[in-house]
C-alpha cells in the first residue's frame, strides 16, 4: 500500500471544508435565481440556505451581485454543449441546439438567466452573458466555417439563436425537437449553394434558376 500523494500531504486540512461551502453558495445562488429571482436572493438568505454565514461569502466575494455572477458562470461551464462534431452541418445543428435547449428549458440554469436577463444596469451579471452568447456563437460559426453555408453565417446564427430566445423568453414557451428541426431546415435552406441550371422542361419557359439541392 502506497502512503499519501504529496498533494493530499500538502493540502491544508480545512481546504475540502472551504470548496465544499464555495459550492454550497454557488448553487444555493443558482436556485434562488431560478426560484424566486434576484430581489430575493440577498446575502443573508444564500448564506442561509448554504447553510453557512454571511461572512462566508464576504470572504469569498464583496457583494451579492459578484456571488450570483459565479454562480452562473459556474453552471454555464458546467452545461455548455459540445463542440460540432464537424461531420454533417445538418447534424451539428441539430445536436447543438438541442443540448443548449435542454440547459436552458430543463434545468435552473435556464430559470436563472431569465430572472436576471432584464439586468443591464449590472455589469458583472451583463459580462457573464455576454460571455455565454460569445460562446454559443462561436460554436456555431465552427459548425458554418468552410461549409457551403458559410454565406450569411451570423445572419443564420441570428435566426436559430433567436428561434430559442424568443419562444422561452419572450414567450415563454418550450422549444420542442420539431421546432429545432423545422428551424435547421429553414435556415439552411435560405440561401442554399446554387447549382447549374437544370431545365426539366426543354422548350418551356420554366427554367429554374438552380437545381435541386440536397439536403446535408
Amino acid at each position: 500500500m502506497t502512503g499519501p500523494s504529496l498533494s493530499s500531504q500538502s493540502a491544508p486540512s480545512g481546504r475540502p471544508q472551504a470548496e465544499r461551502v464555495t459550492a454550497a453558495l454557488l448553487d444555493a445562488a443558482l436556485l434562488t435565481l431560478a426560484e424566486e429571482g434576484f430581489e430575493a436572493a440577498t446575502v443573508a438568505r444564500l448564506a442561509a440556505r448554504a447553510r453557512t454565514s454571511k461572512q462566508a461569502v464576504y470572504r469569498r466575494w464583496p457583494d451579492k451581485t459578484s456571488l450570483v455572477a459565479a454562480s452562473l458562470r459556474a453552471a454555464l461551464n458546467r452545461v455548455s454543449p459540445p463542440a460540432p462534431r464537424r461531420g454533417n452541418v445538418a447534424q451539428d445543428l441539430r445536436l447543438y441546439l438541442s443540448n443548449l435547449v435542454e440547459a436552458l428549458q430543463d434545468t435552473p440554469l435556464g430559470r436563472a438567466i431569465k430572472s436576471v436577463s432584464a439586468l443591464k444596469n449590472q455589469p458583472q451579471l451583463a459580462a457573464v452573458l455576454q460571455e455565454a452568447e460569445d460562446a454559443r456563437r462561436l460554436a456555431l460559426r465552427q459548425i458554418f466555417i468552410a461549409t457551403s453555408f458559410e454565406a450569411d453565417m451570423e445572419t443564420r446564427i441570428d435566426l436559430l439563436l433567436g428561434l430559442v430566445y424568443f419562444k422561452l423568453h419572450v414567450r415563454d414557451q418550450p422549444v420542442s425537437p420539431d421546432d429545432i428541426e423545422a428551424a435547421v431546415h429553414l435556415v439552411l435552406g435560405l440561401t442554399a449553394p446554387k447549382s447549374p441550371a437544370v431545365n426539366p422542361h426543354p422548350g418551356t419557359g420554366n427554367t429554374p434558376d438552380r437545381a435541386p439541392v440536397p439536403f446535408p
